[in-house]
């Protein structure tokens, strides 16, 4: 017998939180192994914590679609059944600004006021731009394919996704946590939330790109050195 909708949020919450804790542990031993240089376990982490994020998000989604007062039955299927993990979040979100403007089958991006509308094709591009990527590395990196990605194919090295997975690093990764973690609240917001999506969202999207645009604004190479020159002094006082 299916465990009910309710087991289910409990189970997905247990989840979550395991592997919120992991991700956490994760991202502490792998700034100490780049504190103090080991460049090969620094890898091996930092690959592990980048796979770890995609869970958090494939967590954070299934936890959303169950929360209590949340999507229905017969929404949460309909969200479900729209494919891969990146067509489901767009479905949730699509399907949060249904039910909170009460739009159940007319074509959204026409009917919606515009500050409405603004904001959902504002989620949607962070969904495609942000989310997205997170969820194909993960799935690369579930694969073992850790070096070089291959094509969706797999018939070839995919060199657009072996740019990405080079590009990331300990910084970007901690940025993309909170941004994911903000656009999850927003998207819960409109699901379950009494007029909390439009009080709250100025200030969870501002966080949000706060989080996208200090993985570009801010020098990694600056943050490693001066982590690295902190634990060198912790080293000195400790030897004193």
């Amino acid at each position: 017998m299916p465990a009910t909708p309710e087991n289910l949020y409990k189970a997905h919450v247990k989840n979550l939180r395991a592997v919120d804790t992991a991700l956490e542990r994760m991202q502490r031993e792998l700034n100490a192994s780049l504190s103090r240089c080991d460049d090969t376990t620094s890898d091996a982490l930092l690959k592990t914590t980048m796979l770890l994020l995609g869970a958090w998000a494939e967590n954070r989604l299934r936890k959303m679609l169950f929360e209590p007062n949340g999507f229905t039955s017969a929404e949460r299927q309909q969200i479900i059944s729209a494919g891969p993990q990146i067509e489901i979040w767009k479905a949730a979100l699509e399907q949060g600004f249904r039910k909170r403007y009460q739009i159940p089958f007319a074509n959204i991006s026409q009917t919606l006021p515009f500050t409405p509308r603004a904001r959902y094709a504002a989620l949607l591009n962070i969904i495609d731009d942000d989310l997205r990527p997170i969820i194909e590395l993960r799935n690369k990196l579930a694969h073992g394919q850790w070096v070089r990605p291959l094509n969706s194919e797999n018939d070839d090295y995919s060199p657009a996704l072996t740019q990405q997975m080079n590009g990331e690093n300990a910084h970007s990764v901690k940025c993309k946590h909170r941004l994911l973690e903000y656009l999850s609240q927003i998207i819960h917001d409109l699901a379950v939330g009494v007029g909390a999506f439009e009080r709250d969202f100025d200030g969870h999207y501002s966080k949000l790109e706060h989080a996208k645009h200090e993985i570009i604004s801010r020098s990694y190479p600056k943050w490693l050195a001066a982590m690295r020159a902190k634990y060198q002094r912790g080293r000195l006082r400790r030897a004193v």
